[in-house]
């Protein structure tokens, strides 16, 4: 099954509050506005532009669309710093966004309202390089499902995975029995004996990577993947060091 606009953190763990101040919650408001869901994940690039996978929001008008920043725990308003909610500006999907292939999976959501940077409020750094990253250590961070179809968690999630290839990335899914297309706007990311990987809400999420510099940087919009945590079926990423010069013209 391809866990498609959806994505989840399977054995993962519980982030601690506030260590990935730029993730989000995109969320769709009910009928009546009063209230909204979570979708998706996201991630803050500035105090005006949120980066999401283009399959979170592409069915969406900008009024259903509401980001919410600073969130932890779903279920708790008990928190160190209350959570920031956005309405949206406007929308840009990818101009290439392709519904059927995941290619160019990505979207920038601007907010109606500049944020206010805060200890649990923060922007992600863009890749500086196009450096492939394999090999690397990954985390990817989610409110989504921990398991195949299983519960939702309330409390953000994180896990690390390792970057690989894409030509391994193919010869993995083949292993699967998997013919698929990875181009290279596409990352890889996940072990061949899975157990640890993204799931249904995850989708739009950051895959971020700690730079030689000690900050984290976006490598990744978490965009699709075939079930969750299966062995030889890698979560695949829509590749940000290949958009960078599309995303500075939207938001800067």
């Amino acid at each position: 099954m391809l866990t498609q606009p959806q994505s989840k953190i399977v054995g993962g763990k519980n982030a601690p509050f506030g260590r990935w101040p730029w993730q989000v919650s995109v969320r769709r408001t009910s009928f009546f506005g009063f209230s909204s869901t979570h979708r998706c994940g996201g991630a803050v690039l500035n105090e005006n532009w949120i980066a999401t996978a283009g399959h979170c929001v592409d069915d969406l008008l900008t009024s259903q669309i509401r980001i919410r920043v600073g969130e932890y725990d779903f279920s708790s308003v008990q928190e160190e710093f209350p959570y920031v909610e956005r309405a949206v500006a406007r929308k840009v999907v990818h101009p290439k966004y392709n519904f059927f292939t995941y290619e160019y999976d990505l979207a920038l959501v601007q907010l109606d309202k500049p944020l206010e940077f805060a200890p649990h409020i923060s922007p992600i750094c863009l890749p500086a390089s196009d450096d492939l990253l394999i090999g690397e250590n990954a985390t990817v961070t989610g409110w989504g499902r921990l398991s195949e179809g299983g519960t939702l968690p309330s409390v953000l999630q994180e896990v690390q995975v390792p970057i690989v290839s894409n030509d391994r990335c193919k010869s993995m899914f083949l292993r699967a029995g998997r013919h698929e297309f990875i181009p290279d706007i596409f990352l890889c990311a996940g072990h061949e004996n899975g157990g640890r990987d993204s799931c249904q809400g995850d989708s739009g999420g950051p895959l971020q990577v700690r730079g030689k510099d000690g900050r984290y940087f976006l490598a990744g919009i978490i965009s699709w993947g075939i079930g969750c945590a299966e062995a030889n079926l890698p979560g695949v990423c829509t590749r940000i060091s290949k958009f960078v010069p599309w995303i500075l013209k939207h938001v800067t």
